[in-house]
């Protein structure tokens, strides 16, 4: 059996925050690592509770405020990167000051091509991919609403050296009580979790409203269709092979999601930065580099960036 990995979450959101608590009440070795000081300083205190889909209170007592303080934990070896996918050019010069020989770095982001932007830094064979199929909100400090789950995620390696650490890892997760595979077709599933976030973030974000309330209107339904149907032939013309049906059975994943607020929603109404680039901008991206025309997909990257961007406005006007 592969060795026991020591990780660092760097994230604790609703997606690194579900995945620390599940491995941290197993008993595994996590170190929580985030900005957010009131946010750790409750999960010190009392732990770190995650309800919703599921009930639970982990006990975390290794934290970090900030990269820097990962140093602190020489026992570290794996890195779990679950921030937004939009803070990722400037964090990665943050974590390669505390890098250390043989160390690994997991992308568990929204996102297309995150893995390789970590490997154009640290190397292939010490980077994977982890694709969740869980979601959430942060509802306070040390608290995360687990909102759905539909089994099971996805871990993968860039190259055969990391197949050892990712078939460990989701022995570990699915343990834990995340079902988990290991997968040696990671690109398909990332291509798969792209196209359907794509198909809602951008509009809920738009609109202020739910995925449901998008799923259950049929001008936005179909909206939602073809901002899927773009994303699958580009995926298609990249040489990704996708599921027969997996157009029809991502609208019905889509129908099923309930009243969720999309984290682009939860961005916008924050006033951060998207992660726009990552999904519809890339598909966009991806598709311009195939020779298709992605229309639907480019009109909501630009007015999620018309949102993104400060009015030139008098304050009074916007």
């Amino acid at each position: 059996m592969a060795r026991e990995p020591k990780l660092a979450i760097v994230g604790i959101g609703p997606v690194g925050g579900v995945l620390g608590a599940y491995l941290a009440h197993a008993g595994h070795y996590v170190v929580l690592c985030d900005v957010q000081k009131p946010h750790l300083d409750a999960i010190k205190t009392r732990g770190l509770s995650v309800t919703g889909f599921v009930e639970l209170t982990a006990v975390c007592e290794r934290v970090a405020y900030g990269i820097s303080e990962l140093s602190r934990f020489p026992a570290i070896d794996t890195i779990v990167i679950a921030t937004k996918a939009s803070v990722l050019p400037r964090l990665v010069p943050e974590i390669k000051k505390i890098a250390r020989p043989g160390m690994r770095y997991i992308s568990c982001q929204n996102g297309l091509d995150n893995e390789e932007f970590l490997a154009e830094t640290f190397g292939p064979d010490r980077v994977l991919r982890i694709v969740v199929n869980y979601a959430g909100s942060q509802m306070g400090d040390g608290h995360i609403l687990m909102s759905f789950f539909n089994p099971p995620n996805y871990i993968g390696a860039l190259t055969a050296e990391g197949e050892s650490l990712a078939r460990r890892l989701a022995e570990m997760m699915s343990e834990a009580g995340l079902e988990t595979y290991f997968t040696p077709q990671i690109k398909k599933y990332e291509w798969e979790k792209v196209i359907l976030n794509a198909a809602l973030s951008a509009m809920c974000a738009l609109t202020r409203k739910p995925m449901k309330d998008m799923m259950d209107f049929e001008q936005t339904e179909l909206l939602a269709g073809e901002l899927m149907r773009e994303g699958i032939e580009v995926a298609k013309a990249s040489g990704v092979s996708l599921d027969e049906g997996f157009f029809e059975q991502g609208i019905q994943y889509l129908k099923k999601a309930g009243y969720h607020r999309t984290s682009m929603h939860q961005d916008i109404l924050r006033r951060i930065p998207t992660e726009i680039d990552w999904l519809n901008g890339r598909i966009v991206e991806r598709g311009r580099a195939v020779g298709l025309q992605t229309p639907y997909n480019f009109t909501v990257t630009a007015l999620i960036h018309g949102l993104e961007i400060k009015s030139g406005a008098p304050e009074e006007s916007q």
